[in-house]
């Protein structure tokens, strides 16, 4: 299973419209690996996207997956920057307005 999801803002480094893909289900070393290497932006992109998934995905194995991967987003959210990661979930994550206006 492939979590895919386009970040609402392009990576400059890379081509435009490319989507970004991780794996719920690989191991959690990987999976902290390739959520450290997204930007804030991309982890705010992911976080909403898995939102999304795990409303919709039937199977509980698979639910259980991106439920794992949304808690390694989280504890980079808040490795990142305890104040922000703070102020996120006092607000109930950034809305679609503030993280236009923080481009």
């Amino acid at each position: 299973m492939y979590f895919v999801w386009m970040p609402y803002e392009p990576d400059p480094d890379r081509r435009l419209g490319v989507p970004k893909v991780l794996d719920p289900s690989a191991d959690a070393a990987t999976l902290r690996a390739a959520v450290a290497h997204l930007t804030y932006d991309e982890l705010v992109s992911a976080w909403r996207s898995s939102e999304r998934r795990l409303a919709t995905e039937p199977d509980v194995c698979r639910r259980s997956a991106v439920v794992g991967l949304r808690g390694l987003m989280l504890d980079e959210l808040e490795h990142r920057s305890l104040r922000r990661y703070r102020r996120w979930l006092r607000q109930g994550g950034p809305t679609r307005q503030q993280h236009r206006q923080r481009a």
